[in-house]
């Protein structure tokens, strides 16, 4: 059986950028801006990194084995395995991703396949990567918003309604993520761009200009300026955000009102290395 080959005129690896982030950390919304104020096209959430997963599994549960050569995703094969993976990602971006015709670069947004960030950079190393970040507390309380019975979320996933799993589980992935940004830091130096929700929530046109100037990207003032007021949150209808809905509040320390005291100083105690790296509070009680 022969298959037919990948079409022409795709996105170069230099053009991809992937977008990271725990969901509900803003990156649907950053996306929206680097598609429009950058003239990027955006590829919304293929899930095409999670295929990797069980190399995070397997690293926690059977080390040993990556330095086994018959693995071959061990570190002997590295070579090897980066080489086949970058094939692999480029021939689905050729047959999946779109022409490049008309846009300046791709933009792949994959907060799900966050941990996976460093494995992708090694096979893709003239790929960019922009990591959304934003205080767990936040992230965790609109998680706990949209998993509510007759939430946005509830309609769409299975499983009970059940906060201690939701906490818990997030606090296990920002701890990963820690990791992770450590990672890339190594693995692709020049080629990534930490963006702090809190950052672009306060000005957004200079957090833009940011982005642009750290991964190359072209800048026309007018066109960016545009795209922040479209895509403002206060520009949205107010019938299309609100408790429960997929934009919710954009509220920066919500977060205090919204967890419960017991989840607050769980949260902060585990991950306080990692809010203070990342600038937020490490204090558990009122404003």
């Amino acid at each position: 059986m022969s298959f037919p080959p990948p079409p022409g005129g795709t996105f170069r690896e230099d053009q991809v950028i992937w977008l990271f982030g725990h969901p509900r950390s803003g990156t649907t919304w950053l996306a929206r801006l680097l598609t429009d104020g950058f003239g990027l096209k955006m590829w919304n959430e293929p899930y095409l990194v999670q295929v990797l997963g069980f190399a995070n599994r397997l690293q926690r549960n059977e080390p040993g084995r990556f330095d086994d050569e018959t693995f071959w995703m061990s570190h002997p094969q590295e070579g090897n395995w980066t080489a086949s993976l970058n094939l692999f990602l480029a021939d689905v971006i050729a047959r999946q991703g779109g022409p490049a015709a008309c846009h300046a670069g791709l933009v792949i947004k994959e907060p799900n396949g966050s941990p996976f960030a460093p494995t992708l950079m090694k096979a893709m190393p003239e790929a960019k990567v922009i990591f959304m970040l934003r205080d767990p507390r936040d992230v965790i309380a609109s998680l706990i918003d949209a998993r509510k019975p007759g939430s946005w979320m509830d309609q769409r996933v299975t499983g009970d309604f059940d906060r201690g799993s939701i906490v818990n589980g997030s606090v296990r992935r920002f701890l990963r993520i820690g990791d992770v940004l450590d990672e890339l830091a190594e693995i692709a130096p020049g080629r990534i761009c930490e963006v702090r929700y809190e950052d672009l929530r306060a000005d957004t046109t200079a957090e833009m200009q940011r982005i642009a100037s750290v991964l190359g990207l072209p800048v026309d003032a007018a066109v960016i300026s545009a795209a922040v007021e479209r895509h403002a949150y206060e520009a949205i209808p107010e019938d299309k955000k609100g408790p429960g809905m997929f934009v919710r509040t954009a509220r920066v320390g919500g977060w205090r009102d919204e967890l419960k005291p017991g989840e607050i100083e769980r949260i902060t105690r585990t991950l306080e290395g990692f809010l203070a790296a990342k600038g937020y509070p490490t204090e558990a009680g009122p404003a």
